[in-house]
Order: C-alpha cells, then sequence, then structure tokens
C-alpha cells in the first residue's frame, strides 16, 4: 500500500514549462497544470507541447488577479477568455479535452478572502474536526455566483477517490473549482520569500511533508499543489522527486 497523489502545478507557462513537463514525462508522472491567460497568450507553445505529452491543461483565470478585486463579472470574463486559450492550445494539439478545470488564483474563491494565506489552518481545523469557513459573510453571494457559473460552465474537479478529511467538508465536496489538500511549498524557497517562512531550506520542505499527517501515509489520496516558476524550477524538481522517492503513487486526473 502506498500514498496516493494527484499532482496539480499552477502559473503555467513559464520559461521552464519544457523542462518541468519533460522531467514529469521522464518520470512517468501525469499532472495537470492551471494555465494564466495572460502568460498563455504571450507563449502558447510550451503548453501545445505539454498537451501532446499527455498533460492536462486547466484555467488559472487571465491575469491571476483575485476573484475579490476583479468581482463577478470580471472573474467570469477572465475565465471564459483564457477558455478560448486553451481550447486553442487543444485544437494545435490535436487532442482532445477530457474536461473542464478551474482553480482560483491565491485560492480567493469570490469573496475577497484568501484562503491560500490561511489553508494550512483551514487544512488543520479540519483534521482536528472544527468547524471552519471558507469565505467570509460578506463575500458569501459572490461565492455563489462563481459556483454557479462554473457549473453552468461545465467544470468540475477531477480528483475521485480523495479520502482527506478537507474533502468531507460539504462545500468543498460540492465545490465545482478545484482545491488541493497539501502544498508543497516550493514557493517558499524563492528570493521574496526565502527566510521568511519557518521553512527556509529544502529539508524543511522534505520534513514538512514526513511530518504532514496525510501526504505520504498509505492508502491515502491526495492533492498536491507545486508552481511552474523558473525561479524555483530546481526546487520544485527536487520535491516531486523527493516524493517520488517516497514510493508515492501519482494518479492521472483523466
Amino acid at each position: 500500500m502506498t500514498a496516493n497523489v494527484f499532482l496539480t502545478i499552477d502559473d503555467s507557462p513559464s520559461p521552464v514549462t519544457d523542462r518541468l513537463t519533460d522531467y514529469l514525462k521522464s518520470q512517468r508522472i501525469p499532472a495537470l497544470l492551471f494555465c494564466r491567460g495572460d502568460r498563455m497568450e504571450a507563449n502558447p507553445g510550451p503548453l501545445i507541447r505539454a498537451i501532446r505529452k499527455g498533460f492536462v491543461i486547466g484555467n488559472h483565470a487571465y491575469s491571476h488577479r483575485p476573484a475579490g478585486e476583479l468581482g463577478p463579472d470580471g472573474m467570469m470574463d477572465e475565465i471564459e477568455r483564457t477558455e478560448e486559450l486553451i481550447e486553442a492550445a487543444n485544437i494545435e494539439a490535436r487532442v482532445k479535452r477530457p474536461g473542464y478545470y478551474f482553480r482560483f488564483p491565491y485560492v480567493d474563491r469570490g469573496g475577497g478572502d484568501r484562503l491560500e494565506q490561511r489553508f494550512q489552518g483551514i487544512i488543520e481545523d479540519v483534521q482536528k474536526g472544527k468547524a471552519v469557513a471558507l469565505h467570509n459573510g460578506q463575500g458569501k453571494a459572490s461565492v455563489e455566483v462563481l459556483q454557479d457559473f462554473l457549473q453552468g460552465s461545465e467544470f468540475t474537479q477531477p480528483f475521485p477517490g480523495v479520502n482527506h478529511p478537507l474533502y468531507q467538508h460539504k462545500e468543498i465536496a460540492e465545490a465545482t473549482d478545484c482545491l488541493f489538500t497539501f502544498t508543497s511549498g516550493d514557493w517558499m524557497m524563492s528570493a521574496r520569500h526565502k527566510g521568511k517562512w519557518p521553512y527556509k531550506t529544502l529539508e524543511d520542505l522534505e520534513k514538512r511533508m514526513e511530518d504532514d499527517p496525510w501526504v505520504l501515509r498509505d492508502g491515502n489520496t491526495g492533492i498536491v499543489l507545486f508552481h511552474d516558476q523558473e525561479e524555483i524550477i530546481d526546487a520544485t524538481i527536487h520535491l516531486i522527486g523527493y516524493m517520488k522517492s517516497r514510493e508515492v503513487k501519482f494518479l492521472d486526473c483523466r
């Protein structure tokens, strides 16, 4: 028995997308890449090649601005603009899309509450059986509008069998946008973040995985977040390799 993981990667494409997808393909690791529309528009080639390599492409909005700043109408426009680019990339790659997948930038699901900033605390509270709020009261209506839009546009979560306690939360279990159950923390190795968090080295982030009560544990199925960013590519590849060395089974979302 082993741990099961859906590997998700945010912020594609970047100058190192080819390097990242070449590595993943060489290791036979499937992944779902959530893509920014502005970067796709400027440089679609790496994602067309990623699709041809067998990777799945998801929507991460156009400008990576939080939904709370854009408002529901602005976010819906960004999602639709990015969808056009993703559809064009799949047509160019001559690969039929397996589905429509979306992740909110900063995990701001519409109300201005950037859950990314407190996501680890949310997960820990859920694991302890505590009640958690996934939006502030003021933003509830915007969250609901965007969920209705995503559902009506046939977006889904492509992660069958996730048994992490977070996915026992009714709002998460019924959500149309794609969340995650563990963030690798690879972004902490960037120059603007390094040294400002308790995890200052790759060894610290490895230990963080080991200390987590879920991500590497036999029989568990979760969703792990990494990033496609030039500055941290070495850290990202190292940490994915570490998970592989721990005999994690990487699952295909199709």
